[in-house]
């Protein structure tokens, strides 16, 4: 059977339900146009996968055990549109978005695999544009690692412990323990997340300390990160911003970003418009202080729950260096 679920509903707590369940789903994401950025100038025109969210696929279900209590699976798998090729890079792993197992009930979730990286999640639930590793300033700046991301690690870690709580006033709480499983080395990674989410106001604290993935060298064996993230809903306008601060060890790499942005509304909440500005200021041992400026501006309309058409227009800069500016159209369909 199938079934429709947004794109991080199972990411969130634990939810209570009498059914047994098996969910086919995913998301199907394409945009054309023309693309650049501070590290890659020379403009490109392409046809490619994963505008707004990353496309993937996902396989989930439950089972009542009694007492409230229920088991879980999630098996989610990233795949590139435009050319049919599986994983977001050659040789990915093809379950590299989720793929765990956990149980279920009044005391919260606990899941064991490869999960999400919670601060990943939290930082794409509270910007204009979601967690678009393309075309949000924010998750651009600090995820994407071919714009030279500030925070190290993938986002989502493998070999990994995660507790999330049910939501109490509001407030839930994640924390996430990955192993690095080589002997002799404690070098494993954890995270923890706290979120408000209430009628009008969102707040977000996180922090992250990574030892293991993407990024992590000998030069760079270990860094931290913290974010703050508030979102306000006036009806007519909501207004997001965020802080974050990384610091590595060894390299003395150190970083932070502010972000600001809003979204308004349009055809009684069919579209909406979405404008971001983010600036990341870093400095290392060997690298002098510079910044990176990205924005971006985009409308996004909704031509049925499912299925919505979407255009950004972003510019990036480094500070003293390579400027790129990026205008695009795509369409995302939900299954």
């Amino acid at each position: 059977m199938k079934k429709l679920l947004p794109a991080f509903a199972l990411t969130l707590p634990f939810a209570a339900s009498a059914q047994n369940q098996v969910s086919i789903y995913g998301v199907l994401d394409a945009y054309a146009g023309r693309t650049a950025t501070a590290s890659a100038p020379q403009a490109v025109s392409a046809v490619n996968s994963g505008g707004m969210i990353t496309s993937y696929y996902g396989f989930s279900g439950t089972e009542a055990l009694g007492g409230g209590m229920k088991a879980q699976f999630q098996l989610e798998g990233f795949f590139r549109g435009d050319t049919g090729e599986a994983g977001r890079f050659p040789g990915e792993a093809m379950f590299a978005r989720n793929a765990n197992v956990g149980l279920g009930g009044e005391f919260g979730l606990v899941r064991l695999g490869r999960i999400g990286n919670p601060l990943f999640i939290a930082a794409g639930q509270i910007n204009p544009f979601g967690p678009s590793t393309r075309f949000s300033p924010l998750i651009n700046q600090i995820f994407t690692a071919a714009g030279g991301n500030a925070t190290l690690g993938d986002t989502g870690w493998s070999n990994s412990l995660q507790y999330a709580s049910n939501p109490v006033h509001d407030t839930t709480f994640i924390a996430q323990y990955s192993l690095g499983e080589q002997p002799g080395a404690h070098n494993n990674n954890w995270a923890a997340v706290a979120k408000y989410v209430g009628k009008e106001l969102a707040v977000t604290l996180g922090a992250q300390n990574v030892r293991v993935g993407p990024g992590v060298s000998a030069t760079v064996p270990e860094q931290r990160t913290y974010l703050a993230a508030a979102a306000y809903d006036f009806q007519v306008v909501k207004l997001f911003a965020s802080y974050s601060d990384h610091n590595a060890k060894v390299s003395e790499r150190e970083g932070h970003s502010v972000q600001a942005g809003f979204t308004v509304p349009t055809h009684g909440g069919a579209g909406r418009w979405m404008v971001s500005w983010s600036r990341l200021t870093e400095q290392a041992k060997v690298v002098p202080k510079f910044h990176r400026d990205t924005g971006a501006a985009g409308y996004d309309y909704n031509l049925s729950p499912r299925t919505d058409l979407y255009a950004v227009l972003m510019y990036d800069k480094i500070s003293n260096a390579s400027k790129g500016n990026t205008y695009i159209a795509g369409l995302r369909h939900r299954f």
